[in-house]
């Protein structure tokens, strides 16, 4: 993983830890994996 990758969750991470409306249950690791099956390349 790049470190611009890696920059780009933890912000996208904490966007959604921050974000009151609505409490949100989330694991880092599970938002890297969506993250990257959304890039995969088939």
């Amino acid at each position: 993983m790049t470190q611009k990758s890696e920059y780009l969750i933890d912000l996208i991470y904490q966007k959604f830890k921050n974000y009151k409306a609505k409490e949100i249950f989330l694991e880092k690791e599970s938002l890297k994996k969506f993250i990257f099956s959304l890039l995969k390349e088939n």
